[in-house]
């Protein structure tokens, strides 16, 4: 169960064939309104991009939509590029999908690859990577790049195909030969990594290079990464300050595109240690005990991961995280906890939280010392905890659109060593499926998806046999029979339904989200009455 690191894909537009000052402008525009539609397209990416001409949204799409309704595919392309990324108009990727569409069935490759791009990403269409997959070795056949380049990323994650880093290696080569300079960064990525090819870092920078003098500015950045790390790490180690403490170093990127990602916190609880992210992404441990090292990995926007960090070792490390799937990445996020006394298992009331977003909010914990704020601005903010007679203390969290952090905080008025506070990010998923609300009212066991990571079953049922009173037989799930005494079977619901004469291990276990056991009278009233029920909730359920 642990986190994957992905290679990008990317959306681009096809740029246009020069055109050169006001009076070939006006030419081409006359030629557009005499019926030359290729010239409309033309006209449209130079108002889009403002290459030449005053930028002018509103005209490329009017422009785009005349060449797309005339006949020209491509215009179709680009107008659905318009939809998808909302330039000078309303985001509809729907609507960028049907476009899409229409120039890839009339011929369009461009069209085809960023139709894969929709199916891959589940953006005005029902997700689907072996679609996406087809589509991307539709539009390499026919010789567009930008098709071999995410056929190449596919191929790279195991999305819709089976991984096979060679093949991923072989399209990134094509695409970088043909120009495409993303395809040179995922290339020198592998170059760098040692994946499908022999590690050679001296070729990695020099593929770095090249997309860097194209103007990819990511490129430019991976090249400080590239020449860094060592660096990075060695500094660390000349900082550790007790003899048994070593350096690591390395960066946070977005999975897909490899862009790096500033503002993300990187956490060791079990060290309790945070860190966040540069503009380069980058982050240093400098002074780490020998052993592994759980990490917990969260940034605005994207989904919390998970995975170890060995300690000592030169190798710097990646981080890639995944974004998330939320309908609104806009909606607010909130916060609760409660605030207890330093060593002692009793709330502190009265304690003032304030959390420090562009207008600051603030409540009072109450007499267990609970607290909650809703509907809270998104992003890395500092939360401060004040009462008078205490330390004050500060805790940095990152605030998730239609998220809810957790936070367990100690104060204390006498001079003692107080636990870390602790941070934890609710899973959306078992939030809204009630596997909260029941952790209140207790009864039954919980595993949350941290604790089935800890666990790192090979299969589901190696976690039933973890659990009290409950073992497995024949493909069964057997609990204790409440008063009467023997075995029972319990009932299986997967996301809510319930699954008759299903093979449980027919799903990985690191599809789990979460678990739930009840038997007796502590099953739910929605769940029974019987034995015994298992809530399985998988990551999308």
């Amino acid at each position: 169960m642990r986190g994957r690191f992905l290679l990008a894909v990317l959306c681009v537009s096809l740029s246009p064939v020069a055109l050169a000052g006001q009076d070939a402008e006006t030419l081409n525009q006359q030629a557009c309104d005499a019926g030359d539609l290729a010239v409309c397209d033309q006209l449209g990416v130079r108002y889009e991009t403002g290459e030449g001409v005053i930028q002018d949204q509103a005209r490329a799409l009017s422009l785009f939509q005349q060449a797309c309704d005339g006949g020209q595919l491509l215009g179709c392309t680009h107008l659905g590029l318009m939809f998808g990324n909302g330039a000078g108009i309303d985001r509809d990727p729907a609507t960028a999908g049907f476009l899409y569409e229409r120039a890839c069935d009339g011929g369009d490759l461009l069209g085809c690859a960023h139709l894969g791009v929709s199916y891959e990403r589940g953006e005005g269409v029902t997700r689907d990577p072996v679609q996406a997959v087809n589509l991307y070795e539709r539009s390499c056949g026919g010789g567009e790049m930008l098709g071999c380049t995410n056929l190449g990323s596919m191929y790279r994650t195991g999305r819709g195909v089976t991984v096979d880093l060679g093949a991923a290696v072989s399209l990134y080569w094509r695409a970088c030969e043909s120009g495409m300079m993303l395809s040179c960064v995922n290339l020198a990525v592998s170059y760098e990594l040692g994946e499908g090819v022999a590690q050679d870092l001296a070729t990695a920078v020099n593929l770095y290079l090249r997309a860097c003098e194209s103007g990819l500015t990511l490129a430019c950045d991976r090249i400080g990464v590239t020449y860094e790390p060592a660096a990075a790490v060695a500094s660390a180690d000349a900082r550790a300050t007790s003899p048994d403490g070593f350096g690591r170093a390395g960066w946070v990127v977005d999975s897909e595109t490899n862009d790096p990602l500033s503002e993300a916190i990187v956490r060791i609880p079990e060290l309790g240690i945070s860190v966040i992210s540069d503009v380069l992404g980058r982050i240093v441990f400098p002074d780490l005990p020998t052993g592994r090292h759980r990490l917990q990995v969260e940034a605005v926007g994207y989904e919390r991961m998970e995975g170890d960090l060995d300690v000592p070792d030169d190798r710097a490390f990646q981080l890639g995280l995944d974004r998330t799937t939320l309908a609104d990445r806009d909606a607010p996020g909130q916060i609760r906890g409660r605030v207890l006394e330093g060593g002692r298992e009793f709330g502190v009331a009265d304690v003032e939280i304030t959390v420090l977003t562009s207008t600051p909010r603030s409540t009072l914990s109450g007499p267990l010392g609970r607290f909650s704020l809703t509907d809270l601005e998104t992003g890395l903010v500092e939360v401060r905890f004040e009462r008078l007679g205490y330390a004050s203390r500060t805790a940095t969290v990152i605030v998730q659109p239609e998220r809810t952090v957790e936070i367990a905080a100690s104060m204390s008025a006498r001079p003692i060593d107080l636990d870390p506070i602790r941070v934890v990010v609710r899973s959306r998923a078992l939030e809204q499926n009630g596997f909260y609300l029941r952790e209140n009212v207790g009864g039954g066991s919980r595993l949350t998806r941290e604790d089935l990571m800890a666990i790192d079953p090979l299969y589901i049922s190696d976690i039933f046999r973890r659990l009290p009173g409950v073992s497995v037989e024949n493909g069964q799930v057997l609990g204790r029979r409440t008063g009467a005494g023997g075995q029972c079977n319990l009932r299986i619901f997967l996301d809510g339904l319930v699954m008759e004469g299903w093979d449980f291990d027919s799903i990985p276990a690191e599809y789990l989200e979460g678990m739930e056991v009840y038997q007796g009278l502590a099953v739910p009233i929605q769940y029974g009455p019987g034995c015994g029920v298992v809530l399985l909730w998988t990551r999308g359920g």
